[in-house]
């Protein structure tokens, strides 16, 4: 069993993955979203495993399909981190992200960009700064407690990038924190994961949680 699982969705991400595998010390699910790229051809060990979607399901799609196939592997997982495929984050913030949550036992931890990357990021941001304290909710770099996440698994939606889960966890009473993170910067930057556009994506997000 592993106590911490890094759950990476990716489209088209090879170069990056590579990289980054080389850097990163504990169990790995990747979430391989029909690339054509040569992400199958990763290689695979104990720490690193790789699940083939045989269509593009999209960002929520994969992490959810992540989510319950970790429910059933590995059910004893303590905490899932989500994680870009792309390089922006640094892999060694993980290590600080780990060490942060055997400090305070958070059930989930968004890792907040200093800088965000579009005008509808920070709005949609401003808002969860003003609903519930919280920054970044688009982050794709959070950690979960397993034991909480699970229970609400089947509650995640698909077109929000599965930002109503701060919704799910604040009415459920459960904490909720945030870990200030720096970030590459990404030259020709696109979302490669999903069919949506982001901006329609997020732009939807603020409608849904402005009532």
């Amino acid at each position: 069993m592993f106590d911490e699982i890094v759950l990476i969705p990716a489209f088209n991400e090879y170069k990056t993955l590579r990289n980054l595998l080389k850097k990163i010390s504990v169990k790995v699910l990747i979430i391989n979203d029909a690339s054509t790229d040569k992400t199958k051809k990763l290689s695979k060990n104990n720490n690193v495993e790789i699940i083939n979607n045989s269509k593009n399901l999209g960002y929520e799609k994969s992490l959810i399909k992540g989510f319950k196939f970790i429910k059933k592997k590995y059910p004893k997982t303590k905490n899932v981190i989500t994680f870009d495929a792309d390089g922006e984050h640094y892999p060694n913030d993980l290590t600080k992200l780990i060490r942060y949550q055997k400090k305070i036992n958070a059930d989930l931890i968004i890792c907040n960009r200093k800088k965000l990357n579009r005008f509808l990021e920070k709005v949609l941001n401003y808002l969860f700064i003003f609903k519930f304290k919280i920054y970044d909710p688009l982050s794709g770099f959070k950690l979960y407690k397993f034991q909480s996440l699970k229970k609400n698994i089947n509650r995640l939606g698909t077109d929000q990038y599965l930002i109503e889960i701060i919704n799910i966890f604040k009415k459920e009473k459960y904490i909720i924190v945030n870990f200030p993170i720096k970030c590459k910067k990404l030259i020709n930057r696109e979302r490669r994961v999903g069919n949506l556009t982001p901006n329609y994506k997020i732009f939807y997000s603020i409608l849904r949680n402005l009532f």
